[in-house]
């Protein structure tokens, strides 16, 4: 009876430790990464997102039974369907390392957002993209931007939307101002910049940021906090057009109609965590949805970046990197052999400088050397010229006769 009792009490035992062991617990296979269509987005380019990161585990959070069964197959036979909200969905318990969140058609509830923080905020090497639009009123409103301002706020960001549009003359799809073709080859972050030159922005909507006084600024690459990043720009020939300032609408913060560009589309910002730092990327425009995605690879007869630039976007932001690991250092190169050149041409100006004071030294000595003997002889020389002189005044007198 003794031994059936320790028996069950050394198999009880063992069953707990195994269940604590940490070879019970299964590390997610591919990266986690959760792209939100609960707040009805359409669901176009997110089956091309998903295919361009075969490395993560897929998920897509919808707001009901009927919009899962609704998602196009691509969709569900490539990523695990969620049905719920933020507040509903277990983000921590999923181990999700990168939130996008596409441009919303309708409002996060206040538990939702408080989720999000919540997630954001936990621990480090988390990323959320979140995605707005310009204030064209197709939408009714700009209530996009006052989402993204919100979970701005909500995780510590600076960056911000304003409630306005941008416009691009030059750089553009089908002669249309408002398809803006961003330049994202002058990404802030090297790793952005591979394989990428120009990516469809189709009605975007500028970035500003926040002061610590809270006053609103436009946002360039010379008014900016330190920790942030531009990634995508419109060309010098854009304008800033305002479609539906107050009553009808939420009038902009610090662009005025008729500014001209170059204007910010989209932008990161590193945001401390304990233990280290976190991600959030905000863009004018949607990689997916939208009237027409960021992902798009061709756009009015005009081959594009957006597949791939989603791609290295990802991989950046969550740290898995990929090939942009290796694109990263050949992209540092001209600055480090620009740095290398810099500190060999200080360090031979600084020998010349050296060399060439030594030989002025050893000049100059040399010279006072040579001053100082010619000094001697000049002096030596009058001398006999004065002696001379004397012994020749000498032997010009006669000499006096005995009387």
């Amino acid at each position: 009876m003794k031994s059936k009792i320790l028996a069950t009490i050394l198999i009880t035992s063992f069953a707990i430790a195994l269940a604590a062991s940490p070879l019970s617990v299964s590390a997610p296979v591919g990266i986690p990464i959760l792209i939100d269509l609960s707040h009805k987005q359409p669901s176009m380019g997110v089956d091309v997102i998903i295919r361009m990161v075969p490395e993560a585990q897929w998920y897509v959070l919808v707001d009901s039974k009927e919009a899962a069964d609704a998602l196009p197959s691509a969709i569900k036979e490539n990523a695990v369907v969620l049905v719920g909200d933020f507040a509903t969905v277990g983000l921590e318990k999923l181990g999700i390392a990168m939130v996008i969140f596409g441009q919303p058609q309708t409002a996060l509830k206040p538990e939702e957002v408080a989720a999000l923080a919540k997630w954001f905020s936990a621990s480090p090497g988390r990323a959320l993209w979140v995605s707005a639009d310009s204030d064209y009123p197709a939408q009714g409103s700009e209530l996009s931007q006052h989402v993204a301002n919100t979970i701005m706020e909500a995780v510590g960001a600076r960056l911000r939307m304003d409630y306005t549009s941008a416009y691009d003359y030059l750089s553009n799809a089908g002669n249309a101002s408002y398809r803006v073709l961003a330049f994202v080859n002058v990404s802030e972050v090297p790793a952005l910049r591979y394989g990428c030159d120009r990516v469809l922005f189709h009605g975007p909507g500028p970035l500003a940021w926040v002061d610590d006084a809270g006053r609103w600024r436009k946002l360039s690459p010379n008014e900016k906090p330190a920790n942030v990043f531009i990634i995508a720009m419109t060309s010098p020939e854009s304008e800033i057009t305002e479609n539906q300032a107050e009553p009808k609408g939420t009038t902009a913060k610090v662009y005025k109609p008729g500014d001209r560009g170059p204007f910010v589309l989209m932008a990161a910002e590193y945001i401390p965590v304990k233990g280290g730092f976190n991600i959030v990327v905000l863009s004018g425009e949607t990689p997916y949805g939208g009237y027409q995605p960021g992902a798009t690879w061709s756009y009015y007869g005009v081959r594009i970046s957006g597949p791939q630039f989603v791609r290295n976007v990802i991989l950046w932001a969550t740290g898995y990197m990929g090939e942009l690991r290796e694109y990263e250092k050949l992209a540092k190169l001209p600055d480090e052999v620009s740095a290398r050149v810099d500190a060999l041409s200080k360090d031979l100006t600084g020998r010349v400088e050296s060399l060439s004071r030594d030989l002025t030294s050893r000049v100059e000595s040399a010279i006072a050397g040579i001053t100082s003997t010619l000094n001697l002889a000049l002096g030596l020389a009058a001398i006999a010229l004065i002696l001379a002189i004397v012994a020749l005044a000498l032997s010009f007198r006669k000499p006096k006769t005995a009387k």
